[in-house]
């Protein structure tokens, strides 16, 4: 109900350092999406909240029992009036404005997609809006105060000996960006401040830090802080690691497990000869997460499949697997998350039977089922150090090279292509006989 970026067991480490602090009054700069206050929720703490965006001024208001504050543009009237009966400056305004910023960015935007995003809700409204004030109406969430003012005139009121805790953005322009579809249609009473510079940063941290009781967290390791570590937290495989100080608290370290199952399909090795036909066979989880980890480059960070898929030949040892999820972008069109071939073997280029495997008719037959929609496309993203992929070269199309945004890689590659154009028969046969070679010198055959 509440959206934001925090993960989940840094709510734990501000729960176990806040039981060593006096109860009393807390203030929390910063609030967001109100993480700390619901961390601290039911613990004997009035709690004092400070923002400056209109998600949070609006739940922050009405947590407090004040007016909201916020209308419908009038330029906007057009396009959202079915929204005006929802809009009751309390709980009504609040559930509108947490359900919009999952669908607003569409408003007026050219594309199938951002249309069928706004004729979604705008048809199932009243019910999604009725759910969402059921939610907000069981809150245990309590504030004794909300403020929507700059960080650093606020931190100047707090007292001195009262325990701070916040975790206050350090990407400039976050707050403008997140918020930009909701500022566009909706007006409020929003303060006036300047987005905080580094050196800004740094005065606001040392704000927080210059009294006994304190925690922050960051995105970003803060050498000056060194003393205060106190936990660092990476939720998953591909988010970036947390890092939390405080003046006292227990040290803490959160770290990925992903859950292993056992393969007991043999797989092709050194030596053994490939034979047809090809088949594919659905993965568990753990399955996946056991195969990806023998054979996936280490640098290259996992992602969450909602298909895995294993590729065997005749004899059902294991090639090599490749997992899809439905693309964010395009309706029709499944994402290659990952695929990658078993190794060492006596083809150098088995690799390249895999895609081939991964856009047949077969899998896209599976994707179909999976995602209950038609899928006509695939699409997928490459690091490499190479201006182009030999894995995919020849077989899907390079739309887009960039720079890459993942360490130990120069280029970030998007290749796109059809799916479902040939059967995993037709499949083999056009590896064999342009990539299906035996090299049995190769050491590190692939």
């Amino acid at each position: 109900m509440f959206q934001g970026t925090i993960p989940g067991p840094m709510r734990a480490i501000v729960r176990e350092a806040a039981t060593s602090w006096p109860r009393g009054e807390v203030y929390v700069p910063c609030c967001g999406n109100f993480t700390i206050e619901r961390s601290l929720a039911g613990m004997g703490f009035a709690l004092h909240s400070s923002d400056v965006s209109i998600y949070t001024t609006a739940i922050g208001r009405w947590l407090t029992g004040q007016p909201v504050g916020i209308q419908l543009r009038e330029e906007s009237t057009d396009q959202l009036d079915w929204l005006a009966d929802s809009l009751d400056d309390g709980v009504g305004t609040v559930a509108a404005m947490m359900l919009g910023t999952r669908w607003l960015a569409s408003v007026g935007r050219e594309g199938l997609w951002h249309e069928r995003v706004v004729r979604s809700y705008r048809d199932q409204w009243k019910a999604k809006h009725a759910e969402t004030v059921a939610r907000l109406s069981v809150s245990d969430v309590a504030l004794a105060s909300y403020q929507a003012e700059d960080v650093r005139s606020w931190l100047q009121k707090v007292p001195r000996d009262a325990p701070v805790c916040s975790f206050p953005p350090f990407y400039g322009g976050g707050y403008e960006k997140l918020y930009e579809p909701l500022n566009e249609h909706f007006t409020w009473d929003a303060p006036e401040y300047e987005p905080l510079s580094d050196a800004d940063v740094v005065d606001v941290l040392g704000a927080i830090t210059d009294r006994p009781y304190w925690l922050t967290a960051s995105n970003h390791d803060v050498p000056e802080l060194h003393q205060y570590l106190r936990g660092v937290i990476k939720a998953t495989p591909r988010a970036a690691p947390f890092y939390v100080y405080a003046s006292k608290a227990p040290t803490r370290i959160v770290s990925p497990r992903q859950p292993i199952e056992p393969v007991t399909a043999p797989r092709l090795r050194r030596s053994e000869e490939l034979l047809g036909p090809l088949s594919l066979a659905l993965l568990k989880p753990g399955q996946f997460n056991a195969l990806r980890s023998r054979y996936l480059n280490p640098r290259i960070a996992p992602g969450s499949a909602n298909l895995a898929v294993a590729v065997k030949d005749g004899t059902g040892r294991v090639l090599g697997v490749f997992a899809m999820a439905p693309s964010s972008y395009t309706p029709d069109e499944a994402y290659l998350l990952s695929d990658f071939a078993v190794a060492p073997t006596d083809y150098p280029r088995l690799s390249k039977l895999i895609v081939l495997a991964a856009t047949s008719s077969e899998a896209r037959l599976m994707c179909q089922r999976a995602f209950s929609k038609r899928i006509r496309s695939v699409s997928t993203t490459a690091f490499s150090n190479n201006p182009v992929s030999m894995k995919y070269r020849g077989l899907l199309r390079l739309t887009k090279r960039g720079p890459s945004n993942e360490d130990g890689w120069e280029y970030q590659l998007q290749y796109q292509g059809p799916m479902g154009e040939h059967t995993l028969a037709e499949a083999m046969e056009k590896w064999a006989k342009r990539w299906g070679a035996r090299d049995t010198d190769t050491k590190t055959g692939r």
